[in-house]
């Protein structure tokens, strides 16, 4: 999959908030959090030699989690040259139920047959085997143009009981406050006045530190105000076969 573009500014800012501590870093990031506690917590459950296939792993950020585990990786495009091999998710060269358990991080979003995806991992998960997977509900448009789905709750039941999975829950990524400091995190206005550099700078420094720190600690903080979270990031699913 193609990445997204990363400016300088983005940069600059990422290399000041890269300052505080991880634990800290992460409230000021409630996707991340969200998607890191979910596989840390599914890779603690997973048992000790199981073979695990991240797919769509990109660079591979969740593989320290799988030490304990035969951990595998898939991609489209391997751009870090580190994957154990490369497929479109929809024709996955691997026999039926070869794995214990897939994981898959936001990636549903960016396939343009997802029900051809949801069979795939199904197909050559184990008879018992896990799907572990997370996909935005709203988010900007990224990684474009593989940028085709984003999933409701409904959506996400759809494909999974397609596939033929049975037994699954489903359960948001936080409620109305996360959602909005996540929009938050991605403020363009300092980009639009680039052309100004003293308002630019002024805004970038706004951005900073009232969007993604001062609001984005303070937002994350509130949410647990939000029961029904019908405004959610996305969902976590944790899938049996």
């Amino acid at each position: 999959m193609t990445r997204d573009r990363v400016t300088g500014r983005d940069t600059r800012i990422q290399s000041v908030i890269n300052l505080f501590p991880k634990s800290f870093r992460l409230q000021l990031n409630p996707r991340r959090h969200a998607i890191e506690t979910f596989v840390k917590q599914s890779a603690k459950r997973t048992p000790h030699g199981a073979r695990v296939l991240d797919a769509g792993a990109g660079p591979c950020p969740y593989k320290p989690f799988f030490r304990h585990c035969r951990y595998e990786s898939t991609d489209f495009v391997d751009h870090d040259k580190i994957l154990d091999f490369t497929c479109s998710l929809d024709n996955i060269p691997k026999s039926t139920g070869t794995y214990d358990i897939v994981l898959s991080t936001e990636v549903l979003e960016h396939v343009e047959f997802p029900q051809r995806v949801m069979d795939e991992m199904y197909r050559v998960l184990k008879k018992g085997g896990k799907l572990y997977l997370t996909t935005p509900q709203g988010w900007m448009i990224h990684q474009a143009p593989h940028n085709y789905f984003y999933f409701t709750k409904y959506g996400l039941e759809s494909v999974l009981r397609t596939a033929g999975f049975r037994k699954y829950k489903i359960t948001p990524m936080g409620g109305y406050f996360k959602f909005l400091a996540d929009a938050l995190r991605f403020n363009s206005l300092a980009e639009q006045w680039k052309h100004i550099k003293p308002i630019y700078y002024l805004l970038s420094a706004i951005d900073l530190v009232l969007f993604k720190i001062l609001f984005s600690f303070i937002l994350f903080h509130l949410d647990a105000i939000d029961r029904a979270r019908v405004w959610t990031m996305g969902y976590t699913v944790e899938a049996t076969k």
